[in-house]
């Protein structure tokens, strides 16, 4: 097996915000697309987290629930909130903050440079977490946070994804085993594995291959775990399978005798599920008021788990504000953003050349700005070096301590007083 070293090892390119990537400390492997190939064993994992902190995990469910919450209003100031608790729940190693983090930055909602998604990527693999390698086959095929696109180094990543048990990787790489001429066989086993963690998309393409080889008792088993999943198209097919299309019907046909109560209960769940597809509903409860036959139907009384606490709303416990600003402070973070603070070794720097302003001058950008330019005869300097600024707020001066050397035995010459001098910018806020 080649051993290929993560990320900037693969493909050197600049990142944005002038961040460059990190240099890779390990090795990742990662099989070569012709082994692949010729090695195509498959055996289902399910995707592993390692078990978060108390506090780290009661501030990713409280960022989640404001997620949730947001999502038809769209409110930008929500959003920074979930930023900042996702933050800082992931700077304390909490593996699905990390994943949220990343997913809220690439649709938009987050911001993240290129050099953060890079670290949180490379954490999430040493976690072993395999959403990290899936994150990196992203990142390739689409050519984003600085890394050069590479389809098939990306299909790499996926397949590796894939094997650690991440269910959208299955279910991708699956799509490009499926054709006849591909690794049909392998592609099945994927999206069964990926079914069974709830992707319901491949429930869907695993139940049209069963059916097209008339399995039809195997294509309703794996249709019923895409209508727990929560996806409509999987409830749309179930319920129109059990009204009686004819064997000729290739595409609504699933070997079953017409039940229309059964068929009437899948399309007000699809209806359910169509109406609320964009908060990712689920049915957990779907063995219990819809048994697959023979099983008979229970009494149901039209309502789903997953809408009524959704109705509910109840939140989760609030993080109180003591606990997130010391846990910011442990990882030596701005507690207002979760952002990392210049003393922490996860800021991201500026590189050469960087902006730079007079006292006086109006900042250019908003963000960390350094005092540079003291000289061996300036000894003491009143206040931090290092400050933040905002656009457009006037650079200060600095009151700067001066020790003048006389001659033995007069003693030195000291001299205080505001100073003109020049700041370098260190990194955005």
């Amino acid at each position: 097996m080649r051993r290929l070293l993560a990320f900037t090892c693969l493909l050197l390119t600049a990142c944005d915000s002038g961040s460059s990537l990190p240099t890779p400390e390990k090795e990742i492997a990662v099989d070569p697309l012709t082994q692949i190939r010729a090695n195509l064993v498959f055996t289902c994992k399910h995707e592993e987290f390692p078990e978060p902190t108390a506090d780290s995990d009661k501030l990713f469910k409280y960022a989640r629930w404001l997620q949730k919450n947001n999502l038809l209003k769209e409110d930008p100031a929500v959003d920074v909130q979930v930023e900042r608790l996702y933050r800082i729940a992931a700077e304390h190693g909490h593996a699905k903050a990390k994943i949220n983090l990343q997913n809220g930055s690439m649709q938009g909602r987050f911001k993240l440079r290129s050099a953060e998604h890079m670290r949180l990527t490379q954490e999430l693999i040493d976690a072993k977490v395999a959403a990290g390698y899936a994150f990196v086959a992203i990142f390739l095929k689409q050519g984003a946070v600085g890394l050069q696109q590479d389809t098939d180094m990306a299909l790499r990543y996926y397949r590796k994804a894939a094997d650690m048990g991440s269910p959208e990787a299955q279910a991708y790489v699956a799509d490009k085993l499926s054709p006849s001429d591909m690794a049909p066989d392998i592609a099945r086993q994927m999206r069964r594995c990926a079914a069974e963690q709830g992707n319901g998309k491949a429930a869907v393409f695993l139940s049209m291959d069963l059916r097209d080889d008339k399995l039809y008792g195997e294509a309703i088993k794996v249709l019923q775990m895409g209508v727990a999943a929560g996806y409509e198209s999987a409830a749309s097919r179930m319920a129109r399978g059990f009204r009686g299309p004819m064997p000729d019907n290739q595409t609504n046909y699933l070997g079953q005798l017409e039940d229309l109560q059964r068929a009437d209960r899948y399309e007000k769940i699809w209806s359910i599920l169509a109406d609320y597809s964009y908060a990712s509903p689920k049915v957990p409860e779907i063995n219990e008021i819809l048994p697959l036959p023979p099983a008979k139907l229970p009494p149901w009384d039209g309502k789903l788990q997953w809408l009524e606490e959704r109705k509910a709303n109840v939140p989760p416990p609030k993080p109180d504000e003591a606990l997130i600003r010391e846990m910011a402070k442990a990882k030596q973070l701005d507690p207002t953003n979760g952002r990392p603070l210049p003393a922490s070794p996860n800021f991201v720097r500026l590189p050469s050349p960087r902006p730079q302003c007079n006292s006086s001058e109006a900042c250019p950008r908003g963000g960390y700005w350094e005092l540079v330019g003291v000289d061996n005869y300036w000894i003491a300097v009143e206040g931090s070096t290092i400050r933040r600024f905002q656009q457009g707020e006037r650079m200060p001066t600095v009151v700067i301590e001066r020790r003048i050397s006389r001659i033995w035995p007069l003693p030195d010459k000291v001299i205080k007083g505001p100073e003109y001098v020049r700041w370098v910018m260190l990194g955005e806020a």
